[in-house]
Order: structure tokens, then C-alpha cells, then sequence
């Protein structure tokens, strides 16, 4: 290790000491196992950015998980998918994300902020294209570089962050065989597709960067669950109209396995059922796969998104809100029984969004979720009290 690197070390110690880590496939908070419910919360950090202290939505919102007793969120760590305004105002925008950072400390909610939600269009800010991921001396490598010391050293002192995250979901851009008719007009070019090579590099690349200022937290590559056929796509040249296919279990870990790479030591899984198809014995068998491969890559499951939605719109005229409250609760009861060490529940928002599934402080539709969170992180808590997680 270089000097450098252990002056760091050295330096972030009495933080990391009380922070998180993993250590023989297993997730640790203080060095003792650990196991939590969260949620994500959408569109915080545009709303932040872009009206800092008028945000008074989003900083109620914050307040409002405080109160609930949520202990931490998953949320884009900048805008949705505009960087603009971080490269014309710097100064702002990080006053902005400064007092994003202190609610979320005043409130003790803890912070598992994504840095790069919509990837694949990063290089479209500099006029790259997508590929440019691979260049080590692209503007789009430079540029994640730059704003990952930025944002790790400002805040990696601070216990509010648990967990460092790349993306979201970026593998479900990864090989797939109608990729150039998924374009838009004026970006329908070979080297706008996204191969898996593709994504495991500009993982690889951002998790070293971390790593060289952040020895310590967990990283997470906010992907989602592989595709069926992720493995297939990938390295069976199909032919126009061709059925995709199915990879083999042995296939369906490999592909898993290119989702962490390098230095990354959580599995992001992101998994959802939908309403009309709800099925306890599928859920749980779904569930318990999903950590069978965590256990063989020996990394701690993080189920980075769940929920009970096909698409993220209102709730269609007769939606049966009773059984979906049911489902729903045996989904947290699935999370909960089968030992996931960490999830985030799909979604609150700050603003009243009346989505399937939704919570927001003034949308009262689903908000039994939040008691529900609030009864599994209890139950966690009472079972780490007894007897230690394994």
C-alpha cells in the first residue's frame, strides 16, 4: 500500500471504526453483523439541488423518514440524469448537496447515495459516446473521476454514509440484440451500444476510485437482477428475430458474477413481482436463489430495490388495495425470514405521486408501508439482541 494510501487510511480510521464493512461475505456495522430495512427515495436530490433551502418538500420528506424511524435511503446523488448544473455552478451545487447531507444527519437517516443513476448518458454531456466508458483518458473517465473525489472526500468522514453505489441497473443496457433500434434519433450508432465488457470496465473503474479514498465502506454497483437470457445475449451471436433463450444456472451466476468486479463487495439485486401474479412459494424460491449466489460470490445481498409493481403508474380503476396490503406485508416477511442483510423498499417521494405502491408525508394510499418497515427493522433489531446474525 503507498504512503498515501495508508495517511488515508490512517486519517478516516476513527470514522470507519464506527461505520460499515465486509468482511468473509458478511455485512458489518461496528464490526458486529448487521441486517436493515430501507427505501429509496426519488427525485430528493434534484428537488435539493436545484432550490436548496426552498425545498422545503423534500427536507419535510427527510424529516418526515426521521420520524418513522427509516435508517437510510437509497437516492440519486445528483440530478436524475443533467450535470449541467454541477459543471456551471460547483459552488452551489455542493451548498445544495451540503445541507441534503446535513438533514439527513439531523434527521439520523442514513445515506446510500448513488453517484451515477443514468450512466450510459454521461458520455452525451461530453460529447462522447458511450463506449468512452473504456477510455481511461476519455472526458466522460475523467469527469467520474474528478466528481467521485469530490464527493467521496467531502463526505466520507461523515457516519451518515453507509455505502458507496455506482449506478442503477445499468446491466439491463448490457448486449442486447435490439440495442441500436432502442436509440434515440441522433444516437443510433454502434458505439452507443452497451456491451457487458463495457459495463464491467466502467465498474471496475469507478470502484478503484472509490477505493483510493474510501478503503473501507462497501461499495455497491446498483445493478439490478440479470436478464434470463443475460448470459446467452452476451456470447451466442443470435440472429435477427431470433428467441433470445435462457441461460442454465451455471450461466445465470456467471452473469451475476460480471456485476461485481474489482473491488466491489455487495451484490446489488434489485427485484420486483407483479400485483396480478403474486405467488408466496415463487417469492421466496426467487429470493433465496438470489442469496444462493451472493453466498458463492461470497458478498453480502443487497436488495437495492423490491416491490410489489409492474409499472410505476397510478393504481388502475379496481386495484384490490386489501390484497395488495396482504402481499405486501408477506413480501417483507419473505425479505425478513430468508436473512437479507440489507433492502430498500420501491419508493417513497417527497412530492405526492399517486403511483402503485407509492409513499410520500401527504399520500396516505400506502402508508402502511412505512409501518411496515418500521415492525421489520424492530423484529432485526430484537433478533440481533438474542442471538448474533449469521
Amino acid at each position: 500500500m503507498s504512503v498515501t494510501k495508508v495517511l488515508l487510511a490512517l486519517t478516516l480510521a476513527p470514522c470507519l471504526a464506527q461505520q460499515f464493512s465486509v468482511q468473509d461475505g458478511v455485512l458489518l456495522r461496528e464490526g458486529k453483523p448487521y441486517r436493515a430495512m430501507g427505501i429509496n427515495v426519488a427525485s430528493l436530490a434534484d428537488d435539493i439541488l436545484a432550490k436548496g433551502e426552498a425545498a422545503t418538500e423534500s427536507f419535510a420528506a427527510i424529516e418526515y423518514l426521521g420520524q418513522k424511524k427509516v435508517p437510510f435511503i437509497r437516492f440519486w446523488a445528483s440530478y436524475f440524469d443533467n450535470w449541467k448544473p454541477y459543471r456551471q455552478d460547483p459552488r452551489q451545487y455542493w451548498h445544495n448537496m451540503d445541507l441534503l447531507v446535513a438533514a439527513c444527519e439531523k434527521a439520523h437517516v442514513g445515506m446510500v447515495p448513488t453517484l451515477f443513476w443514468s450512466v450510459w448518458n454521461v458520455p452525451y454531456q461530453f460529447g462522447e459516446f458511450r463506449s468512452a466508458w473504456l477510455d481511461p483518458e476519455s472526458e466522460t473517465r475523467k469527469f467520474m473521476q474528478q466528481y467521485v473525489r469530490e464527493f467521496v472526500t467531502r463526505y466520507g468522514s461523515r457516519d451518515i454514509v453507509w455505502f458507496w453505489e455506482f449506478s442503477n441497473e445499468n446491466n439491463l443496457n448490457w448486449d442486447l440484440p435490439n440495442s441500436i433500434t432502442l436509440l434515440p434519433e441522433g444516437r443510433k450508432d454502434n458505439r452507443n451500444i452497451v456491451h457487458s465488457y463495457t459495463g464491467i470496465l466502467a465498474e471496475r473503474a469507478f470502484a478503484e476510485e472509490v477505493r483510493k479514498y474510501d478503503p473501507v465502506r462497501p461499495i455497491s454497483s446498483g445493478t439490478s437482477e440479470p436478464r434470463a437470457s443475460q448470459f446467452r445475449i452476451a456470447t451466442v451471436p443470435l440472429k435477427p428475430g431470433e428467441k433470445w433463450g435462457s441461460d442454465t444456472p451455471e450461466q445465470a451466476l456467471e452473469a451475476v458474477r460480471w456485476t461485481v468486479p474489482g473491488p466491489f463487495d455487495l451484490l446489488s439485486i434489485h427485484h420486483y413481482v407483479s400485483p396480478s401474479d403474486y405467488d408466496p412459494a415463487a417469492v421466496r424460491a426467487a429470493i433465496q436463489e438470489r442469496l444462493d449466489w451472493a453466498a458463492q460470490l461470497h458478498k453480502p445481498l443487497f436488495l437495492g430495490e423490491f416491490g410489489i409493481t409492474d409499472r410505476w403508474v397510478a393504481p388502475p380503476e379496481g386495484f384490490d388495495d386489501e390484497a395488495y396490503q396482504r402481499n405486501l406485508r408477506d413480501y417483507f416477511e419473505a425479505v425478513y425470514e430468508a436473512g437479507v442483510p440489507i433492502a430498500a423498499y420501491w419508493a417513497l417521494t417527497p412530492t405526492v405521486q399517486p403511483k402503485i405502491g407509492a409513499v410520500s408525508p401527504g399520500y396516505t394510499r400506502f402508508q402502511y408501508v412505512m409501518d411496515l418497515i418500521a415492525e421489520y427493522n424492530a423484529k432485526l433489531a430484537h433478533q440481533a439482541s438474542i442471538a448474533p446474525v449469521r
